[in-house]
């Protein structure tokens, strides 16, 4: 195989599934990887093993890529899937100058970006895929981007949060949510790989409160704390608007057991203000594009 990481460094690139072809933001191919050997009747002895792949990660705009919804369900509802992709790397005139096919490739890991009142990020996702083989693609046809035509950019910035039973209106932070697919070790293949992904793991969500609100957020971790162990699931709600703050553009339903951890109010925050971080246990995500 011709050496394919330095090709897709510069110029545009795009992810074809099922034959139709999304913009992305950056990508990073799989790194190719031959494991070492050691010999068991010669420690001093070694070889290189069968080559396998590593994982692709891709960053894109939600609005470009169409499948992420599906991949939402997908790793949120514990289905494996295999997906056979193609990244293309293309010239300005739209002209395929390099290609690379992924075969089987197992969505092992998404992460949403956080989201802060004061930030002016482009909001960008990334997922991660492992590909179970992986050769160079034809060259030389014209990418025709299946991505709808104009769509405004997503900024991190502008979001709204509901937490049942909390005020969340002066939640200005909202961490990154990240899903992933851990890989099991219980069943190795010939080529010392997972046959199958374990179960997912959802990264914890964590929400900083400003200003007067913040009493009412420690009280209330306070209340958890003389309750003992406690059961407390409930959906959050965080939804991504437009820039004039009225048009929803996607929205989140995250399920939580519980807060697992609160930190205390301190000063010296934004702009001055007392400021508190809630940390939330996350058990179920689903997402809405509109």
């Amino acid at each position: 195989m011709p050496p394919i990481a330095a090709s897709f460094l510069a110029g545009t690139s795009y992810l074809e599934v099922n034959g139709q072809a999304f913009p992305l933001a950056s990508c990073t191919p799989p790194d190719i990887v031959w494991d070492v050997i050691e010999t068991p009747s010669s420690p001093q002895a070694r070889r290189l093993g069968p080559p396998h792949a590593g994982t692709l990660t891709i960053r894109f705009s939600p609005p470009s890529m169409p499948p992420l919804s599906k991949w939402v369900e997908e790793l949120a509802g514990e289905q494996v899937n295999q997906h056979d992709l193609v990244v293309l790397q293309t010239d300005q005139d739209g002209k395929v100058r390099d290609s690379l096919e992924l075969k089987g490739c197992l969505l092992i890991g998404l992460r949403f970006p956080a989201c802060s009142a004061t930030g002016k990020d482009a909001y960008l996702v990334e997922a991660v895929f492992m590909p179970e083989r992986m050769a160079a693609g034809p060259v030389g046809g014209i990418v025709r981007s299946a991505a709808p035509g104009r769509v405004k950019k997503w900024v991190s910035s502008n979001f709204s949060v509901s937490v049942p039973g909390l005020p969340s209106a002066r939640i200005n932070q909202v961490g990154p949510i990240g899903i992933s697919r851990k890989l099991s070790s219980e069943r190795i293949d010939r080529h010392g790989r997972p046959e199958m992904p374990g179960a997912r793991d959802y990264q914890p969500l964590e929400l900083t409160v400003v200003g007067p609100d913040c009493t009412v957020w420690r009280n209330a971790a306070l209340d958890r704390v003389a309750r003992g162990p406690h059961d407390d699931s409930a959906e959050i709600t965080l939804e991504l608007r437009d820039t004039s703050l009225k048009n929803v553009l996607a929205t989140f339903i995250i399920g939580v057991i519980g807060m697992s951890r609160f930190k205390s109010a301190a000063s010296g925050g934004t702009e001055g203000l007392p400021t508190v971080g809630a940390c939330f246990e996350v058990s179920s995500l689903r997402l809405k594009l509109n």
